[in-house]
C-alpha cells in the first residue's frame, strides 16, 4: 500500500495538554529505607502528551495545527507552550488558567544496570486537578473554537476527562464542525455515556472504553461488530472504529459496510500514545479524502510502530511510508547510515545498548553466525556494517565479492540476531564506527594483538571493545578455494 499524498490540512486539536516528563536511568540496588528500587537517572525528557501529542503527530505528519486546550498559569505551562511552539503548533487558542495546575505526568523509567535489559516504567506519577473548568473559561474556550473552525479542514477531539470537555463544550464542538462541513473526530473517555459525542463524523474507542459504553463482552468478531454498529446507529456516527489491542481493529459505517483490520505483529515495548497515533492518523487521512477503511488500515500501520517504542514517539511521514512500502520485515532492517541514527537516537532513548561488528560477509558461512550470535548477546540490539563491493574489491582483490552488496546486506537482515544493517564505503570501519557510536565493539579473536578500527573512539567514550571467539576452519577464503579445488577435479 502506497502512502497518499496529501493536501496542505489545517486541523483544530481540542482536549487536554499534558506534559509527560521522563526520567531514564539505571537500576543498580534496592534502597536500604524501603524495598524499592534505586534509579539513578541520567537522562530527562518533556514532552507533549495527550492533545499535545496529537497536535505533534500531525505537524509531523505535514499539517497545520492548532490547540484549543487549558494550562495553569504556571511553569509547568509555560514549558509546554514553549515546547509546543518550538514544534511549529499554534497556542494561541490555549488559555491559561490561575486555579488550576498544568497536568504533567512523570514516568520513572529503568533498566538492569548489571546486564542492560528490561527498561520498564517503575513509577508513574500524576499532577492534576479533574474538577470541571470554571463556567467563564468554558465560555472562553468556546469562543476560541469557534474562530479556531472558522478556517479549519477538520477537528479531532482527545478525551481524557480531566475537567476539561464539559458537555457544552463537546457540543458546540461537535455541531459546530458539523455545520461548517468538516469532519469532527473523536477519541473518548472511558464513560457508560458516549451520547456526549451525538452526531461526530467518528469515534476510535478501545475495547474496554467500547464494553462500557455498549455493555457488550468484546470476546469475537460478532461481537466487534454488534458494538460497533451499534456505536453508529444510536449515536449518529458516520463511522466507529473500535481499537482492540492484540487483535487489530473493527470498523463499522453507516450503511452497512463493516471492515476488520488485523493486527501486524510487532515487539511491543510500551503502548502509551497508541491511542492518541490512531485519532490522528484516522482522522488526518479521513480529512483529506480517503474512505474510512484506508484511513483505518493507515493508523493500524502507525499505532504497530508506536508501541515498538518507549514513551510517546511521533510518527513521521517517513515512518509510515517505509512501513506501508511492500517488502518483508526483514528488508527494513536495511538503512542508510541517516536513517541509522535516527533508530539508535531512539533506541537509546528507550535504554538499549549497541552492538557493533563488520565485515565483507561475502558467503555467509557458520563462522559469521557464531560471530553475530556473539555480538548480539553483548547488547540490546546488533548493528552490521557490511563493506559495499567497492570496499571488498580494495581489500580482497577484483576477484570479489561473489554476491553483490545488495544481495549480502538482505542475507544478514534476515538473520535473528541482526537489528540493523547499513553499508558502508571505505575499506576500514573507523568513519561508520564514529556514526554508530557503539556501547560494545565486536570483533574476532583473530584481531588480538592488533588495532581495531575505532578502538581508541569507543573506549575513549567508555564503550567495550570485545573479542569473539572464532569457529575454526571456516572462513569465506577457504570456502572459495575449496570451491574451486572441487571444480578442478
Amino acid at each position: 500500500m502506497e502512502l497518499p499524498n496529501l493536501r496542505p490540512l489545517r486541523v483544530t486539536v481540542l482536549g487536554e495538554v499534558i506534559l509527560d516528563r521522563y526520567l531514564w536511568g539505571d537500576v543498580a540496588r534496592i534502597s536500604p529505607e524501603a524495598p524499592i528500587p534505586v534509579l539513578k537517572v541520567e537522562r530527562r525528557e518533556e514532552k507533549p502528551g495527550n492533545a499535545g501529542f496529537v497536535a505533534a503527530n500531525l505537524r509531523a505528519l505535514g499539517a497545520d495545527a492548532s490547540l484549543v486546550s487549558v494550562v495553569g498559569r504556571d511553569r509547568s505551562g509555560s514549558l509546554l507552550r514553549e515546547i509546543l511552539s518550538g514544534m511549529g503548533i499554534r497556542t494561541r487558542s490555549m488559555v491559561a488558567d490561575p486555579d488550576r495546575p498544568t497536568i504533567v505526568k512523570e514516568r520513572m523509567l529503568g533498566s538492569v544496570q548489571a546486564v542492560h535489559r528490561g527498561t520498564q516504567q517503575l513509577l508513574r506519577v500524576d499532577e492534576e486537578d479533574a474538577s470541571p473548568i470554571a463556567p467563564a473559561r468554558e465560555r472562553d474556550l468556546i469562543a476560541r473554537l469557534r474562530t479556531e473552525l472558522a478556517r479549519a479542514d477538520g477537528l479531532l477531539i482527545s478525551d481524557i476527562n480531566k475537567g476539561l470537555l464539559t458537555p457544552r463544550l463537546l457540543r458546540m464542538a461537535i455541531d459546530g464542525a458539523r455545520s461548517r462541513g468538516i469532519p469532527a473526530i473523536v477519541d473518548p473517555r472511558l464513560t457508560d455515556d458516549f451520547s456526549i459525542y451525538r452526531g461526530a463524523t467518528a469515534i476510535t474507542p478501545n475495547r474496554y472504553e467500547s464494553e462500557l459504553a455498549t455493555g457488550i463482552k468484546l470476546t469475537d468478531r460478532d461481537a466487534w461488530r454488534r458494538a460497533a454498529e451499534l456505536m453508529v446507529r444510536k449515536h449518529r456516527l458516520d463511522a466507529c472504529l473500535i481499537t482492540l489491542d492484540r487483535d487489530g481493529m473493527y470498523l463499522a459505517e453507516q450503511g452497512g459496510a463493516d471492515t476488520y483490520i488485523p493486527t501486524i505483529p510487532r515487539e511491543v515495548y510500551d503502548v502509551t500514545g497508541a491511542g492518541d497515533v490512531v485519532l490522528t492518523v484516522f482522522g488526518l487521512f479521513a480529512m483529506a479524502g480517503l474512505e474510512f477503511s484506508s484511513a483505518a488500515r493507515i493508523a493500524n500501520v502507525a499505532a504497530s510502530i508506536e508501541v515498538t517504542r518507549i514513551g510517546t514517539e511521533v510518527i513521521t511521514r517517513e515512518d509510515l511510508a517505509r512501513a506501508l512500502k511492500p517488502e518483508s520485515a526483514h528488508e527494513r532492517k536495511i538503512v542508510s547510515i541517516d536513517e541509522l541514527r535516527i533508530a539508535l537516537d531512539r533506541e537509546r532513548r528507550a535504554g538499549r545498548k549497541i552492538s557493533f561488528t563488520n565485515g565483507c560477509f561475502d558467503l555467509l558461512h557458520a563462522g559469521h553466525i557464531q560471530i553475530l550470535e556473539f555480538a548480539r548477546a553483548q547488547a540490546d540490539c546488533l548493528v552490521v556494517g557490511m563493506n559495499s563491493d567497492r570496499s571488498v574489491k580494495q581489500i580482497k582483490g577484483n576477484h570479489r565479492p561473489i554476491y553483490p552488496a545488495a544481495d549480502r546486506a538482505r542475507i544478514l537482515a534476515a538473520l535473528e540476531p541482526v537489528s540493523y544493517v547499513v553499508i558502508f564505503d571505505e575499506p576500514r570501519a573507523e568513519k561508520i564506527i564514529r556514526a554508530v557510536r557503539p556501547d560494545v565493539l565486536v570483533k574476532g579473536e583473530d584481531w588480538r594483538g592488533k588495532t581495531v578500527d575505532g578502538q581508541a573512539f569507543v573506549e575513549a567514550y567508555g564503550g567495550r571493545v570485545v573479542l569473539a571467539p572464532l569457529l575454526h576452519g571456516h572462513s569465506t577464503t577457504r570456502t572459495i578455494e575449496q570451491m574451486r579445488k572441487a571444480k578442478a577435479d
